[in-house]
């Protein structure tokens, strides 16, 4: 009877240990495609993706606009209008800039909960905290805002360096005319020139300089140095029948010396210049409206360089067409009496404003 005991509970204990066997084995590999599982997961989700040098770029002058344009919307509650200031609608260019500088992933986002134009009145705490911004330092924001976007339009890649060019050239100008009404020192052109002496010498055959599809920023750069031969061209015409043709004179010739220099970047990279016509087809306006029909022709070259910067590799092409897009903007701002941010040169000199994006409405 007991032998029988015996085995019968041996028996019994080796299916029992089969089945915990068992068991274990299938927890186990329940176990490890869960840890498996979880590892892909946060395998997916990290590292973050590190932002181009463009994208930090774009970022940081768009934050710098929206500053601009929450600083202006306070001097509009605080500053009266004087001497044609017009901080609502300073407030509303830099909301544009903010919204046309942002990355390409952040417009595809809701915009942000507080519009730097439309932002609610500051409750009486943040009133009594935070002191209320003067023009001297809307002023020291926009020097800081364009010097930065200038020196990033210069090194980007091709594409932002358009956005960026623009907006600092439009800051810039606003710098001045505020400078001015504050008795500050006016801002100079904040863009080195472009010197003769800065280009090298052109190492290549005789025979490479006359190609007729270079790359495209140097392609760009022809049809700049046209266009300038062409706005030499009318400066001359216009001079000839001005009853004070020394203004017209002035501006021919740096029409004519933007042309040269501009041939000499192309020579340094092998390529001929477009060679001047005799005459160029100047259309009725210049001789019924030849002030409205030079303010156009300088308006389409601010529009060519804004391009030019927009395609050509930094380098002495680029830094030549940012100096001139600047120098351009600067002419017709000068130009227009009481220039607003709304007149000639634009809100973004050199883009067409059907390419401006929209603020949003206020909220009722």
């Amino acid at each position: 009877m007991t032998q029988s005991n015996d085995r019968s509970a041996t028996t019994g204990s080796g299916f029992g240990g089969a089945v915990r066997r068992v068991l274990r084995t299938v927890v186990l590999m329940l176990v490890l495609l869960l840890v498996a599982s979880i590892g892909l997961v946060i395998g997916k989700g990290s590292p973050d993706r590190v932002p181009s040098a463009e994208e930090v770029a774009l970022s940081g002058a768009s934050t710098a606009a929206n500053g601009l344009a929450s600083t202006a919307t306070a001097l509009e509650r605080t500053v009266p209008v004087t001497n044609g200031s017009d901080y609502a609608e300073l407030a509303e260019m830099f909301g544009i800039h903010a919204l046309a500088l942002r990355p390409a992933g952040a417009r595809e986002s809701p915009s942000p909960s507080v519009s730097p134009v439309v932002s609610s009145t500051p409750s009486p705490s943040t009133a009594t905290t935070t002191p209320a911004p003067s023009p001297a330092d809307l002023l020291a924001e926009l020097t800081a805002s364009y010097t930065e976007s200038f020196e990033a339009a210069a090194t980007v890649e091709p594409g932002p360096s358009r956005v960026l060019a623009s907006a600092a050239t439009a800051q810039w100008l606003q710098s001045r005319e505020l400078a001015g009404r504050l008795d500050a020192a006016v801002p100079g052109i904040p863009v080195p020139e472009v010197h003769h002496d800065d280009l090298t010498e052109p190492a290549c055959p005789l025979e490479t300089t006359t190609l007729e599809e270079p790359e495209p920023g140097l392609d760009g750069a022809r049809t700049a140095v046209l266009a300038e031969q062409r706005a030499s061209y009318a400066y001359e015409v216009i001079a000839a029948r001005a009853d004070d043709p020394a203004p017209f004179l002035r501006r021919m010739a740096q029409h004519e010396s933007a042309a040269a220099l501009g041939a000499a970047v192309l020579a340094q990279h092998c390529v001929a210049e477009p060679l001047p016509a005799a005459a160029y087809a100047l259309d009725d306006s210049f001789q019924s409206a030849p002030d409205d029909a030079l303010r156009e022709l300088e308006s389409g070259l601010t529009v060519t360089y804004a391009d030019l910067v927009g395609v050509s590799a930094p380098g002495p092409v680029r830094e030549w067409a940012l100096r001139q897009l600047v120098e351009t903007a600067q002419h017709l701002a000068e130009s227009v009496e009481g220039t607003s941010p709304k007149d000639a040169p634009g809100i973004l000199p050199g883009i067409d404003p059907v390419e401006y994006p929209r603020l949003p409405e206020p909220a009722s």
